[in-house]
């Protein structure tokens, strides 16, 4: 399994939880391309928030780090 599949793997667990999900856009060796589609209601008005873009990108740009620092990920909303 690559860097990006894992990465994918191990975040898509956590946004499953909300009914989101995470796929593989594109991988050229340098730039990860995630698409994330969101899952239960962002707004909260039912207490089941989503994780937002930036911090689910963040989050996975650390992890990133700490594996392959000549790697990037970009998280991109899908539907």
């Amino acid at each position: 399994m690559s860097t990006a599949d894992d990465l994918i793997s191990q975040f898509n667990r956590m946004v499953k939880r909300d009914g989101g999900s995470l796929s593989l856009l594109n991988f050229d060796g340098e730039v990860i391309r995630v698409g994330y589609q969101l899952g239960a209601d962002p707004t909260c008005v039912d207490g089941a928030c989503t994780m937002p873009y930036g911090e689910l990108q963040q989050l996975m740009a650390e992890t990133l780090a700490r594996r392959d620092p000549s790697l990037r990920v970009v998280v991109e909303p899908v539907s």
